[in-house]
C-alpha cells in the first residue's frame, strides 16, 4: 500500500466566492481562522511501488474577477484499490461558497457563508452553520444539524433530515425520499412530495406561514404547548388524526382547526393530500434537552463575542429562548412554580435589553448562567410535580404501574376465562374495555395524562 499526501494554501484579495468541484475523495469544509485559503489530502491505496502519483497535478485551480475556482479531478484509481482517501478545505468567513459533489461524501462544519451544493448521488451533512443553504440533490442523502439561516433543498429520492434548524424561510421539494425536522423555527414553511411522508416539528412561532404538500405520502405536523394557529386540512381519499385538544370542524373534504392564546397572531397551516394519512400531535412536555442545548450554544456564542454586531446576535437568540420558555411555562400547573421560572425569565429580558456592551464578558456569562439555573431548575420542579402527582394516582386508584397494566390485567385475568364462553367473553372485554375507556377520559380531562398518553392507552385497548 502507497500513501500520498498533499497540502496547499492561497490568499486571494478581493474574494466574493469560492466555487469547489470535487472528484477526488471524500471532503470536510470547515472556517479558517484567516483570510486564506486551505487544502490537506490523504490517499492510500493498494498500488505496486513503481506507481507514483502526485496529487497536485488533480488539484487545478484559478481566480478570476473575485471568483475562486478549485478542482479536484478524478484519480487514476479504481475505487476498489482506494483503501484511504479524505480531503479537507478551509475557506474564509463569509464568503460565497458552491460546491459541487458526484459521487464523494460531503460534510460542512461550522460555516459563518452563504452556501449552494450541487450533489448527485453524495450524502450531504451540514451542521453548526450560519448562513442561507441552497441544496440541490438527486439521489444522496441530506443531514442538516444546528443551522441558522433560510433552507431551500430540491431533492429526487434522497432523504433530508434535520435538528435544531431557525431561520425566516424553509422550502424543501422531494419526489420520493422522506422529509424529517425536527426542532424547527421557521416563519414561512413550504413542503412538498409525491410519495415520501413528511415530518415536521415546529418551535412556537407568531404569525407563520405553513404549507405542506403531498400526493400520497404521510404528513406528520407535531405542535409546541400553547401554539397559537388556524389549520385547514384537505385530503381527497386519505385519512386525518389528530390528538390535539382543539376541536375539528369538518366540511366536505376539508378539516378546520383554530387555536388561539392569548390573542397572539396565529400561524396559518394549510395541508394538502390526495391519498395521504394526516396527523397532528402536541409535544405535550416542555424540552430540557432542548432548552439545555440551546442555553449552552447562546453562552458559547457570548464567550466568543468580539464587537457589537456579534453580541447584538448572540442576544436575539437569548431573547428568542425566552419568548420560547415564557409559551412553554405556562403548562406548569403550580402557581408558585410557574411564576417563579416566569419571573426569571422576565428578568433574563430585562437584562438584555438594558446591557451595556462595555461590561460584555465575564460578567454577562454570570449573569446568564445564574438566571438560566434557576429557569431549569424551576421547569424541571414543575414536571417532577407533574410526574409524581400522576405516579401517585396510579398507584392510589390503580394498584398498577400504569393503565396498561391495569387493562391487561383484568382482561386476561384467569378468573374470568375459564366460565366465559366466545361469546360472552367477547362481551365482557368489550365492557370492561369500554369502562377503561371512560376512565382514560375522564383522567385526560382531569389533566392527570396527556393527550399522547391517552391515545396510547385508547390504543391499547383497540378504543381509539
Amino acid at each position: 500500500m502507497k500513501t500520498f499526501r498533499i497540502q496547499k494554501k492561497w490568499s486571494q484579495d478581493p474574494l466574493d466566492e469560492i466555487k469547489l468541484s470535487n472528484s477526488i475523495a471524500p471532503m470536510i469544509i470547515e472556517a479558517s481562522t484567516d483570510e486564506q485559503i486551505r487544502l490537506e489530502g490523504i490517499i492510500s491505496c493498494e498500488c505496486s511501488e513503481e506507481d507514483d502519483l502526485d496529487l497536485e497535478n488533480y488539484v487545478i485551480s484559478s481566480y478570476k474577477k473575485n471568483v475562486f475556482n478549485l478542482d479536484l479531478e478524478d484519480l487514476p484509481f479504481k475505487n476498489r484499490d482506494l483503501k484511504m482517501s479524505q480531503f479537507k478545505l478551509t475557506i474564509p468567513i463569509g464568503v460565497f461558497l458552491t460546491a459541487q459533489t458526484d459521487n464523494y461524501p460531503l460534510s460542512i462544519i461550522g460555516l459563518n457563508n452563504n452556501l449552494k451544493i450541487l450533489s448527485e448521488n453524495s450524502p450531504v451533512s451540514i451542521r453548526h452553520c450560519e448562513g442561507s443553504i441552497h441544496i440541490k440533490s438527486e439521489n444522496g442523502p441530506l443531514k442538516l444539524q444546528n443551522l441558522n439561516g433560510d433552507i431551500f433543498a430540491k431533492m429526487e429520492n434522497g432523504s433530508v433530515v434535520a435538528e435544531d434548524i431557525t431561520g425566516d424561510g424553509l422550502h424543501v421539494e422531494s419526489e420520493n425520499g422522506p422529509i424529517k425536522l425536527r426542532l424547527a423555527s421557521f416563519k414561512n414553511v413550504q413542503l412538498s412530495t409525491e410519495n415520501g411522508p413528511i415530518y415536521y416539528e415546529t418551535q412556537p412561532v407568531t404569525g407563520g406561514d405553513f404549507n405542506f404538500t403531498t400526493e400520497n405520502g404521510i404528513v406528520h405536523l407535531v405542535l409546541p404547548l400553547r401554539f397559537s394557529f388556524k389549520l385547514s386540512a384537505q385530503s381527497e381519499s386519505g385519512r386525518f388524526k389528530s390528538n390535539l385538544d382543539a376541536e375539528v370542524i369538518k366540511d366536505d373534504d376539508t378539516l378546520r382547526i383554530e387555536n388561539i392564546f392569548d390573542d397572539e397572531e396565529p400561524t396559518m397551516i394549510s395541508i394538502n393530500t390526495e391519498n395521504g394519512l394526516i396527523k397532528l400531535s402536541s409535544d405535550g412536555h416542555i424540552n430540557l434537552d432542548y432548552i439545555k442545548t440551546k442555553m449552552e450554544q447562546i453562552k458559547e456564542a457570548l464567550m466568543s463575542v468580539k464587537n457589537k454586531e456579534e453580541l447584538d446576535k448572540a442576544l436575539d437568540k437569548l431573547n428568542s429562548m425566552m419568548d420560547y420558555l415564557l409559551h412553554s411555562v405556562q403548562s406548569i400547573n403550580e402557581d408558585k412554580i410557574r411564576a417563579k421560572v416566569t419571573q426569571a425569565i422576565n428578568n433574563m429580558k430585562d437584562m438584555v435589553k438594558d446591557y451595556d456592551f462595555k461590561d460584555a464578558g465575564s460578567v454577562l456569562i454570570g449573569k446568564v448562567d445564574r438566571l438560566s439555573s434557576e429557569i431549569y431548575a424551576g421547569i424541571k420542579e414543575g414536571l417532577r410535580n407533574v410526574k409524581a402527582e400522576f405516579d401517585g394516582f396510579k398507584y392510589e386508584h390503580l394498584n398498577a404501574d400504569s393503565l396498561k397494566d391495569y387493562i391487561n390485567k383484568v382482561v386476561n385475568s384467569p378468573l374470568i376465562k375459564p366460565y366465559l364462553s366466545s361469546e360472552k367473553k367477547l362481551r365482557e372485554s368489550e365492557e370492561i374495555a369500554n369502562r377503561s375507556r371512560l376512565k382514560i377520559l375522564d383522567m385526560l380531562e382531569a389533566g392527570k395524562i396527556t393527550s399522547e398518553e391517552a391515545e396510547r392507552l385508547l390504543k391499547a385497548i383497540g378504543k381509539e
